[in-house]
């Protein structure tokens, strides 16, 4: 099973009979986005019940949908995957379950680096995902395969994309989730999430 749909399994086992899966769900473009230093892609504003929370991908989608849609669905497109992923971060954030729903401003990117140096110096890394300013701060620490990887850092773009399907369902501590857009994954499937400066509201 993908790492997103355990996490849409989840999802739907907190929300079942509560009536929220049919409540709508936007996703749109980011009108003002303030993006992750290392998220790529394009930013997506994902709003259910006046909670929004942010996406960053490669395959944007733009839409108004139900949480019901991704509940047994296969979701073997990235673009579905994406849906997903936006969804349930504004879920989770709805539930009060996450609290980094969106990316924190340009003057904490350097307090960021900092702890994130701090986390992954002297690791040898594997990056599931595009995130190329670590890839190439720390290029002399970079693996093959995530198999002789002492930390596997993930951003949303790497979880929808082709190599997500390499991720556990149940992560362990070897996986560190980056970034806003992860975070409702990470929360769900109780993996690590590095997000120090993400906030909450915009």
């Amino acid at each position: 099973m993908h790492i997103i749909n355990a996490a849409v399994a989840r999802i739907e086992s907190m929300v079942e009979g509560c009536g929220l899966s049919d409540n709508a769900v936007i996703i749109e473009q980011e009108q003002n986005p303030v993006r992750c230093a290392y998220e790529h892609g394009a930013l997506l504003r994902v709003t259910f019940g006046g909670r929004s929370a942010a996406i960053a991908t490669h395959d944007p989608v733009r839409t108004v949908t139900k949480p019901s849609f991704m509940f047994g669905a296969s979701l073997k497109k990235p673009a579905q995957k994406t849906a997903a992923a936006g969804i349930i971060n504004a879920l989770t954030g709805f539930l009060c379950t996450s609290r980094k729903l969106h990316a924190c401003t340009p003057d904490h990117h350097g307090l960021c680096a900092g702890e994130l140096s701090a986390l992954i110096t002297g690791k040898k890394i594997w990056c599931c995902g595009e995130m190329q300013e670590i890839k190439e701060r720390y290029s002399g620490s970079l693996v093959a395969s995530p198999d002789q990887a002492d930390l596997i850092l993930v951003t949303a773009d790497g979880m929808t994309g082709p190599e997500g399907d390499t991720l556990p369902t149940e992560p362990d501590d070897r996986i560190i989730f980056i970034g806003p857009s992860s975070a409702g994954v990470a929360v769900l499937t109780r993996g690590c999430h590095f997000c120090p400066y993400g906030r909450m509201n915009l």
